[in-house]
């Protein structure tokens, strides 16, 4: 199992998409769930039929893929969200922390954080630390080893010029 946030656009959904591609159940943790689920309907247009007998899983991959709602600026939803995952008792092999604005005005999270810092670094700590003893049960219980990815980007040097105090 893998957990892609931000999997209803760009790098999340080509992530979901391959991971389901290669056999993995996927959720995508999204903000929007509507395009969540249209980010969900595109994977499984796109894979179905394209691999053999589902890469020898028995659920099809409209069974592998889900949606669960994450909205990463608020920490009352991540802490909602891995409360709800972990509530589903199901193995986490791959946590993708993918999701992230940039270029957006300034403003502050619900928790007071500026809204880039807050949603693409804060939003994800916490998430990775709720979401770690379950990643470090998965591969004790499997013998497996499970991975925490990190995508970033370029988008630091578009930082407001001069910084901002609060």
């Amino acid at each position: 199992m893998a957990s892609a946030s931000g999997g209803s656009s760009g790098i999340g959904t080509e992530t979901a998409r391959v991971l389901a591609l290669r056999g993995a159940s996927v959720e995508l943790a999204v903000r929007n769930t509507e395009a969540g689920e249209a980010a969900k309907a595109a994977i499984v247009k796109a894979i179905e039929g394209k691999i053999g007998a589902e890469a020898g899983r028995s659920a099809p991959v409209g069974e592998r893929v889900s949606v669960m709602a994450l909205d990463l600026a608020s920490l009352k939803s991540v802490r909602a969200f891995a409360a709800d995952y972990l509530r589903l008792n199901r193995p986490l092999h791959v946590l993708v922390n993918n999701a992230g604005v940039m270029l957006c005005p300034f403003m502050l999270t619900a928790d007071g954080y500026e809204n880039q810092f807050g949603t693409n670094h804060v939003g994800h700590f916490l998430l990775t630390n709720l979401l770690l003893p379950k990643l470090k049960e998965t591969a004790q219980q499997e013998a497996a080893e499970t991975r925490i990815v990190l995508v970033s980007s370029m988008g630091h040097k578009l930082a407001y010029p001069g910084g901002h105090s609060v």
